[in-house]
């Protein structure tokens, strides 16, 4: 008889001083019961949880009416404040290299 009970757990990588890597994952998911109706957001989630993080629709599409150069540097704040929220999340600083290799491997 098969044993159905075994956990399986992942094991996360080290990073280069030693300590286990956090899980990093990007995921849309529902507003609501009905997703055609309420929407769907992207979200990040590291070790399960959701980061706070949410851009500013209205900022952003205004800076986009204004021209490229604006658009830029809303992009360049956006881009800061978000690395901000993940350093905050796991409880040390990280850069935007960090983010695009953890979006590919899943652990930051």
């Amino acid at each position: 008889m098969e044993d159905k009970s075994k956990v399986i757990t992942e094991v996360p990588p080290l990073d280069s001083k030693g300590n286990p890597k956090r899980k990093f994952e990007v995921k849309m998911r529902a507003l609501g019961s009905d997703p055609q109706k309420d929407g769907v957001e992207k979200a990040v989630f590291i070790d399960g949880n959701k980061i706070d993080f949410k851009i500013d629709v209205i900022r952003f599409l205004e800076a986009k009416r204004k021209g490229m150069d604006f658009l830029i540097e809303e992009q360049k704040r956006i881009e800061k404040d978000f690395v901000k929220s993940v350093s905050d999340a796991i409880g040390r600083r990280i850069t935007s290299q960090d983010i695009k290799r953890a979006i590919l491997e899943g652990w930051i």
